[in-house]
């Protein structure tokens, strides 16, 4: 029999988690497959303990684990999650995030595709479910990371770009790939799980998209100002890291450089140009981003001793918002 874990990692959303647990708790579980769910408490303080040991007794869909992480970062929770995963004997490990939505048939869906051919890493399709509000005007596609979206189309698509990453909420794997190319980055508060997949691509591991595995992420209307949409695009910037091969000056590629200087153009002119409002403000997301990233890296290469401490204390939510 193969069992199957879906790690969920979770801080303060003891309400949300709940939501989303009901969604998991109400799928089919796929034939001749044990299902372990981890729920990692990544040092909440909120009555997220509590909620999940009253549903433990109860819990429908295989056995129900609640583990604590105390150190702050999903990166810690994420590896907690794959350490007790490997006690249990898990052959393949899904990801999620304690705010979404599944069909009846995603652990199924898994399974078909996690057979014996199948690849070692699989990232898929996170719809968006906007609130009554609707999708503000100034909103482009090209934003959908910022409220958890990834979309690539409904083809399969194997193999991947060799920049393509699963994105965390929609993320699966076979164990065994952690022992080969290791666990994720603990160095990383910000997207440990493109790093993780781009070492993957890089070590050459069998990266799939795989349109079938498909989740929904619903939109909480309070992320819909600009305010937030611009912090997180200048947080999501801050990472000392970049995939190898680039020259550099300052610690900078200076490929960024060349692209700071192009939105820079573009964003100025862009009234001149009559340039429709969502596509001005995703050059200035952009531009914010490439701002974070050049910030992050002339911080690490002139100041390495203090970058570490820097990145976490301005890489968390504040009362889960950026």
């Amino acid at each position: 029999m193969k069992r199957l874990a879906v790690i969920v990692c979770t801080w303060n959303r003891a309400a949300l988690l709940a939501t989303t647990l009901a969604s998991l708790g109400a799928m089919r579980a796929p034939a001749d497959t044990a299902v372990e769910v981890l729920v990692v408490d990544n040092n909440s303080t909120d009555d997220t303990q509590a909620r999940l040991q009253a549903l433990q007794p109860g819990w429908p869909l295989g056995r129900l684990h609640v583990l604590f992480e105390p150190r702050q970062g999903k990166q810690f929770a994420l590896n907690a999650g794959i350490r007790r995963a490997r006690e249990l004997g898990c052959d393949v490990l899904a990801f999620t995030d304690d705010d979404i939505l599944f069909p009846a048939d995603w652990l199924e869906n898994i399974a078909a595709v996690f057979g014996a051919s199948g690849p070692a890493l699989a990232g898929g399709r996170t719809e968006l479910q906007w609130p009554a509000s609707g999708r503000p005007a100034w909103y482009h596609d090209s934003m959908a990371a910022v409220v958890g979206g990834a979309d690539l189309g409904l083809e399969r698509i194997a193999p991947t770009p060799p920049d393509y990453a699963p994105a965390g909420a929609n993320l699966v794997a076979r164990t065994a790939l952690f022992d080969r190319v290791g666990l994720f980055s603990e160095l990383h508060f910000r997207h440990m799980d493109l790093e993780f997949g781009q070492r993957c691509q890089a070590r050459g591991e069998a990266v799939t998209y795989e349109p079938s595995l498909c989740i929904t992420a619903p939109v909480d209307a309070a992320v819909l100002t600009r305010r937030y949409f611009r912090r997180w695009a200048f947080k999501a910037g801050l990472s000392s890291w970049w995939p190898p091969g680039s020259r550099e000056f300052a610690g900078v590629p200076l490929w960024q450089y060349l692209q700071l200087l192009q939105d820079s153009i573009g964003w100025l002119l862009g009234p001149l140009r009559r340039e429709p409002v969502a596509e001005r403000f995703a050059r200035e997301l952009r531009l914010l981003r490439c701002w974070g990233r050049v910030h992050s890296r002339w911080r690490s290469h002139w100041s390495p001793a203090t970058y570490s401490a820097w990145v976490e204390r301005h890489s968390q939510k504040k009362q889960g918002l950026y």
